[in-house]
């Protein structure tokens, strides 16, 4: 009896394999019969659609990954830098020439006071003096005066039309130096401006003049070291060692502006 029994097992054994062969295995043919896919694999193990889209979509973020954890190699050409925006500019000047002599490159800057991104955005002043100074780095001082704006994602469309205007010129845009909580302005800028391209000024600590808004010059310098601490790690590093002590006086060349309307 006991041996009756083992052959059924057996049997038993073997044609339960055959059954889990077929549910995990594609279709198969055996002379001229077909033998379709059983559908328990899918139950215990639901298939994934991928789609051409889907598997388009994860090789990309595959790419975007190794992209971004990929050092940027700096660019050791020496630049035509040109600087612009509000109030804040004449001081962030002051150290960024002085950045720009020690590194070979060439500076420019125009500061227009009470200016915003909407003043900026409606007038060829920003493509006159790209084009007068040759501008091939660019960084932008503007957001300061839009702090409190109750919507600034209504300050959206000024900012693209600045970033039209730059097109393919490497830029750093510089966020405002926060004296108090802003309204957005801060997220608006960062999301806008591509990867690696915005300065967050937000959270730093400055000293500030009188008015409690402005940062000393000071404070200035320092903001500016921070920035080019910061400059390897942005979209597009340019050579931006310290200056020497032993630099002397260099000369700011700074063009003043003052807004007419906000």
């Amino acid at each position: 009896m006991k041996s009756n029994y083992t052959g059924l097992w057996l049997l038993l054994a073997a044609a339960l394999a055959v059954v889990v062969t077929v549910a995990f295995s594609d279709d198969m043919t055996v002379g001229e019969w077909k033998v379709k896919k059983a559908p328990i694999a899918d139950v215990f193990f639901p298939p994934t659609a991928l789609t051409a889209d889907s598997l388009s979509a994860a090789a990309d973020s595959v790419a975007l990954i190794v992209a971004e954890q990929k050092p940027v190699e700096t660019d050791s050409v020496p630049k035509s830098i040109f600087l612009f925006g509000d109030s804040m500019t004449f001081n962030l000047a002051l150290r960024l020439a002085r950045y720009a002599r020690q590194n070979g490159h060439t500076m420019h800057a125009v500061n227009w006071d009470s200016s915003n991104t909407k003043i900026w955005a409606q007038c060829d002043t920003l493509s006159h003096y790209i084009k007068e100074y040759g501008a091939d780095y660019i960084f932008i001082s503007l957001g300061s005066n839009e702090v409190y704006f109750r919507n600034p994602e209504t300050r959206l469309p000024y900012v693209k039309r600045i970033l039209e205007v730059i097109g393919d010129i490497p830029y750093v845009w510089i966020g405002p130096p926060n004296w108090n909580e802003d309204t957005g302005i801060n997220d608006m800028l960062q999301a806008t401006c591509a990867p690696g391209a915005f300065f967050r000024s937000e959270g730093m600590k400055f000293k500030r003049k009188a008015d409690n808004i402005h940062p000393t010059r000071s404070s200035s310098a320092e903001w500016i070291d921070s920035i080019m601490r910061w400059m390897p790690k942005s979209r597009h590093p340019i050579l931006a060692d310290i200056p020497s002590d032993t630099l002397g006086k260099v000369p700011v060349n700074v063009v003043f502006l003052k807004a007419l309307n906000k």
